[in-house]
């Protein structure tokens, strides 16, 4: 299988993650007219699917191990966290996707994205402690003050807020102490004894996703924030084009995490997780260049945009120098 023997190409590999979950959303902007408890669904599916053609390829044609006979040798306990590790952040991003329709990003991504940086990144180094501590904490906390830019740019954008909920901003904090867990579960199955692959781990991870949609959906479909309730059977009335979109947007995520985790064998899932949760650079690199998310933005706006990308380079850069 194919592991980063060296840290050049566990970096690049780091970063190859990074795009990836920040270019996931990029196919569901193509149907807007999709609710997206429907779209999540195909995402879940594409994910899945993704995390098993990884298996079959990168896990198995560059000699041995290979992705299958060492799925075979890993413990249970180390399977079940990676299951575990699924799940967690499944329930993470509902909640969060709850949250920015009730108080709107620059609410949401703070409390959201900011606990689940630091949070997740201590518990992952505690669990595996690889790196130096002072440069990986320093980054992280420059990337946790360009989630703040980010989200005060978005405010800035806008021509009116969103007041914010009280159900709004507990569903936020859930969902940061949800994201908190699943990095450090990660961690966990690969420190076990007899640990599971990174191959293994991402089937295993996006099989606690697609396994967790059914609850999770089936009741926001039922019970949803924003909108009507949706009967199951609309998810069938999408067009060919709805669902291919929601299969390659969880082939491009699921291509993140594995990479995401083929570098945390190398360097340890602090410092690939750390990396790996920085897309949101990636993702505001879409938004303003492509899809024009800030075209007549104030000058304010626009100043704390550059801070974010500022920040968020500096943080990774020295994330990149903690090993």
């Amino acid at each position: 299988m194919f592991i980063p023997d060296t840290f050049g190409v566990a970096l690049v590999v780091m970063l190859a993650g990074m795009v990836c979950w920040g270019s996931w959303a990029n196919p569901y902007k193509l149907t807007p007219a999709r609710r997206f408890e429907l779209f999540y669904w195909d995402f879940a599916v594409g994910s899945f699917l993704t995390a098993l053609l990884g298996a079959l390829t990168l896990g198995s044609m560059f000699g041995e191990p290979t992705a299958i006979g060492s799925f075979h040798a890993a413990g249970g306990p180390s399977k079940f966290y990676a299951l575990l590790a699924g799940v967690v952040l499944n329930c993470g991003n509902v909640l969060v996707t709850a949250a920015l329709a009730l108080v709107g990003m620059a609410v949401a991504f703070p409390i959201a994205l900011g606990l689940s940086i630091v949070v997740s990144t201590i518990l992952s180094y505690l669990i595996a402690p690889r790196g130096n501590p002072t440069f990986l904490f320093a980054g992280v906390i420059l990337v946790l003050v360009a989630v703040v830019f980010g989200s005060l740019a978005h405010r800035a954008r806008e021509s009116h807020t969103v007041k914010p909920s009280r159900k709004g901003i507990l569903l936020s904090f859930g969902a940061g102490v949800l994201f908190c867990g699943f990095a450090p579960l990660v961690a966990k199955a690969f420190a076990s004894p007899n640990p599971v692959d990174p191959y293994g781990a991402a089937v295993l991870f996006t099989a606690g996703i697609l396994l967790s949609t059914f609850p999770l959906m089936g009741y926001f479909m039922r019970h949803p924030v924003q909108g009507a309730p949706l009967p199951s059977s609309e998810y069938w009335r999408g067009s060919m084009k709805e669902h291919l979109a929601g299969i390659l947007s969880g082939f491009i995520w699921c291509a993140g995490t594995i990479f995401t985790f083929a570098a945390a064998n190398y360097v340890g899932m602090a410092l690939a997780g750390a990396i790996g949760q920085a897309n949101s650079l990636v993702a505001a690199v879409w938004g303003v260049f492509v899809w024009r998310e800030f075209r007549g933005a104030s000058t304010r706006a626009k100043l704390l945009l550059f801070a974010m990308f500022s920040l968020y380079i500096a943080g990774v850069t020295l994330v990149a120098f903690s090993h």
